[in-house]
């Protein structure tokens, strides 16, 4: 199933995620029509169960319409960008991409999400000129979102977003060559497998 409806936090998984649930939608409405058609055709009246089984169609239908409306205004991140910022990174690292999450107020989404020794930097898009007034407040109100359900597992981490790919390299260069302050071997994993784990938990 994961192959036609993506995996969460994987590359492609917006794309997939936009096919699958428009897929879904239109077999439980074609469900819900069925039904209700083959009731009245049967009965000659719409008070019978078959309309009830086809409004019920309704609910699961509703769900992919939800999906969608928060997908449809996303765009997958291009394979060959994520290979190649897969590659600038050690080892030890862990990339999120295609990270859409929601709060109570907003919808959000980041192209890419990475966590390495005690930071989880974002990275919003590779567009340039970005940077208005209401750009800076939803990257901060993003920030501080994502910052106070890291810091409520692991206290010690560092949050970031940068707008582009290009702000992302110098800053994970100099990142990498910091030591963490505190934690180390089988501690410092669990924690950070912890603040993963959140992370993918938090995204759509």
């Amino acid at each position: 199933m994961e192959r036609w409806k993506g995996t969460k936090c994987e590359p492609g998984y917006i794309h997939k995620q936009k096919i699958f649930q428009s897929l879904m939608l239109l077999m439980f409405a074609a469900i819900g029509v069925g039904l209700f058609l083959t009731g009245l055709l049967i009965t000659k009246t719409r008070a019978n169960v078959f309309t009830v089984l086809g409004i019920l169609m309704v609910l699961p239908a509703a769900k992919r319409v939800i999906t969608l409306v928060v997908m449809l205004p996303r765009h997958s991140v291009e394979q060959e960008r994520y290979d190649k910022l897969k590659a600038a990174l050690s080892p030890g690292a862990v990339l999120l991409t295609d990270y859409v999450f929601t709060s109570a107020d907003k919808i959000m989404s980041l192209d890419f999400v990475l966590i390495q020794d005690k930071h989880v930097i974002g990275i919003r898009s590779d567009e340039k000129g970005k940077d208005s007034p209401a750009d800076r407040k939803n990257m901060d109100y993003m920030t501080d979102y994502l910052k106070k359900g890291v810091m409520g597992i692991a206290s010690d981490y560092q949050v970031k977003i940068v707008e582009t790919d290009e702000e992302f390299y110098p800053l994970y260069t100099k990142m990498s060559g910091v030591v963490p302050h505190s934690g180390s071997g089988e501690e410092a994993d669990e924690t950070e497998a912890e603040v993963v784990k959140y992370l993918k938990i938090l995204a759509v």
